[in-house]
């Protein structure tokens, strides 16, 4: 039962990491688009228990501290397609903000890592200004 279960679990993963790409960070609208959040919910699955992407506001971080935060396109296009286009899985978490810091954030629900090594707290709260400050900029 238990090889029927991985065989099942590899070749659904087999078909989520070899759908095309395209759609991946085609723009930079902080909410993912129908296969962004889609390849999200199943590259996340191990570690978002019910939370779903679709439809939520997103923060992208890179670096190996997460100190950088970038673009939806960017993160896509650096931390992700790179992988998939050669058939590998992405090294990607999320974090899940709570209602404070979703409203700290300016109604941020998650910061996405891309290859982030250590994610502090303190690193956590700084993206979480940043994040606001950036809804500042946008609104003006």
């Amino acid at each position: 039962m238990k090889i029927i279960a991985l065989n099942i679990l590899f070749f659904l993963t087999i078909h989520v990491f070899g759908q095309a790409t395209d759609s991946l960070g085609i723009d930079d609208n902080v909410t993912p688009n129908g296969q962004e959040a889609g390849f999200l919910n199943a590259a996340l699955r191990d570690s978002r228990d019910t939370f779903d992407f679709t439809n939520k506001k997103l923060g992208f971080v890179k670096g190996s501290n997460g100190g950088q935060l970038v673009s939806k396109s960017k993160f896509f296009q650096s931390s992700v397609k790179p992988w998939t286009d050669s058939g590998s899985i992405p090294r990607i978490s999320f974090v899940r903000l709570t209602d404070k810091e979703k409203q700290e954030s300016s109604g941020y629900d998650a910061i996405v890592l891309g290859w982030v090594k250590v994610f502090t707290y303190k690193q956590q709260a700084r993206t979480i200004e940043r994040l606001k400050s950036r809804k500042r900029v946008e609104n003006k």
